[in-house]
């Protein structure tokens, strides 16, 4: 265990295979030792909320716009998670632009009203929308912070076989019922429209490593890949230490690269409830498993673009503040220390 502004990075010792990422929120980045641990082990920044649909839209500037398809958009805190990605050579992963889940329902609501029971506009105007919205993020983003996305994830987690729909998808969600599922298609033919060179196009998901899940991914992915609409699959992988399965994991990877994609582990952390010697040593064991895992699929040919980590220290993980659960599932503790977890991960790659 050793202070983690001191430790060796972990972008660098992976530097040569593929990025490592962190998930961070703004209130970290008004912590200065924060910024200075994510600055020094990664090398790709995920915006936690930051970046979403809720986080960006305005709606008493859209109302002022009198715009039936353009919304009006805020990036000021955006922007300066952004700033500082940039200022510290961190790539940025851009999370997410359709997503069921933090997009306000006044966005699929006739003339933007926000009444709870207001009619849905329909599928046309929602369709058109769904361009405008990325269409103006690529082109802010693009423009005022140039090269510094280098993938966007376009569509989020519409896969849900428990829902019972058609080929699987999340039929509870405002864009499957304002337009059925023309909504994935044309999130990727907009991205496609406002990507800049270089940027890759990713579907990404939970639990896309369970069979029913994974085989109504695939043959999303399948068709999005015949259009020439989709670039990468980003595999979210939330875990949990004492329902770990590695293999199943691996099985679900190898079958997204045998597409040709580009994986992205996208959100990836352990839950480990316990924080005695002997929790963190399992939990050691199953990060230094993953890395070695991703790098030997490497060797063997598949695209492994990036493994993001949800969260920075323990301190801040999300299990904490959003599940309210005892968990200890990163790589730094809440005092900033290095974890026998992150020993394993550097040892993965020596």
């Amino acid at each position: 265990m050793q202070d983690a502004l001191a430790a060796p990075s972990l972008g660098e010792a992976y530097r040569e295979h593929f990025l490592v990422g962190a998930a961070v929120n703004g209130f970290m980045l008004r912590d200065e030792r924060h910024c200075r641990l994510v600055a020094r082990h990664f090398t790709s920044l995920t915006a936690e909320n930051e970046m979403k649909p809720e986080r960006l839209l305005d709606r008493n500037a859209t109302l002022a716009l009198g715009d039936p398809i353009r919304c009006a958009l805020n990036f000021d805190v955006a922007d300066r998670m952004l700033a500082f990605a940039r200022d510290n050579g961190i790539q940025v992963r851009y999370h997410t632009l359709t997503w069921h889940n933090q997009t306000p329902r006044w966005f699929f609501a006739e003339d933007w009203n926000d009444a709870l029971d207001a009619p849905l506009a329909d599928a046309e105007t929602i369709l058109a929308r769904q361009e405008a919205y990325i269409l103006q993020v690529m082109e802010h983003v693009n423009t005022a912070f140039p090269g510094l996305v280098y993938c966007w994830d376009v569509v989020n987690e519409v896969v849900e076989p428990d829902q019972e729909g058609p080929n699987s998808l999340r039929t509870r969600s405002l864009w499957y019922q304002t337009t059925g599922s023309a909504f994935i298609p044309n999130a990727f033919r907009a991205a496609r429209k406002g990507q800049a060179e270089g940027q890759l196009l990713f579907y990404n998901d939970y639990n896309s490593y369970f069979p029913a899940k994974q085989a109504a991914i695939l043959k999303l992915l399948e068709a999005l890949k015949a259009e020439g609409l989709v670039d990468g699959m980003g595999m979210q992988t939330h875990m949990d230490i004492n329902r770990w399965n590695l293999a199943a994991f691996e099985t679900g990877a190898r079958a997204y690269t045998a597409l040709g994609l580009t994986l992205h582990v996208t959100e990836m952390d352990i839950h480990c409830p316990g924080n005695d010697p002997d929790s963190q040593a399992a939990l050691a064991k199953a990060y230094g498993d993953f890395f070695a895992m991703l790098l030997q699929l490497q060797r063997e040919g598949a695209k492994v673009g990036c493994a993001t980590l949800w969260g920075v220290t323990d301190r801040f993980t999300w299990l904490r503040f959003f599940r309210r659960e005892e968990s200890y599932p990163l790589l730094f503790d809440g005092e900033m220390q290095t974890k026998p977890a992150y020993d394993a991960v550097l040892d993965a790659v020596k």
